[in-house]
């Protein structure tokens, strides 16, 4: 399976989708981290709002480097499957406290595996740094496992847990954009 950063046709475009999306994660995470008691109402509508923004952006990202990434295919089935969860969470806020951590787990576990592959990636590339891209991937998935573990522990642990995880990810993503940049700064030299 090849990958946005092991063949790479020509420049990245829009490589700042990317740190738009891991700035959404991060402000998603400081403002469960600073509001640890809100309901999980609030929970449901920030991380509905969060999905429905991660999923546009993640559509764009694709359809823009159609051409110049053979697997924009993955790109856009991952902003599909968050758009269609940030629709659904939208639609249904009175989501029980029980099912809501282990939709988000899910969800993080999946975007802790997909950034354990683009370190790789990046590692493929010549990148110095793709120990600290797998660190954050590999964060997210054991604070996703976590979750899953104890979902019943209570909304406080779940609210840090589940904002942690958000600020790793976030992190990670406005790491890689500026990867991103300096491969698109790299290729039109």
């Amino acid at each position: 399976m090849e990958t946005v950063f092991n063949e790479i046709k020509d420049s990245v475009k829009n490589w700042w989708t990317s740190l738009l999306l891991g700035i959404v994660y991060i402000i998603v995470a400081l403002s469960l981290m600073f509001s640890p008691l809100s309901s999980y109402m609030a929970l449901s509508i920030i991380f509905s709002i969060s999905m429905l923004i991660s999923g546009i952006l993640e559509i764009i990202f694709a359809l823009s480097n159609r051409q110049r990434v053979p697997s924009w295919g993955w790109y856009i089935v991952g902003g599909i499957i968050d758009f269609i969860l940030g629709v659904y969470l939208i639609a249904y806020p009175m989501v029980s406290m029980e099912v809501i951590p282990i939709i988000i787990a899910f969800w993080l576990m999946f975007r802790g595996f997909s950034s354990t592959g683009y370190s790789i990636d990046l590692k493929r590339y010549g990148t110095r740094d793709w120990g600290w891209y797998m660190a954050f991937g590999i964060l997210a998935i054991i604070c996703s496992l976590l979750i899953l573990w104890q979902p019943a522990i209570g909304a406080l642990y779940a609210v840090y847990m589940i904002s942690f995880t958000f600020l790793i990810i976030g992190l990670f993503r406005v790491m890689l954009s500026f990867e991103l940049r300096r491969i698109h700064k790299r290729k039109q030299l």
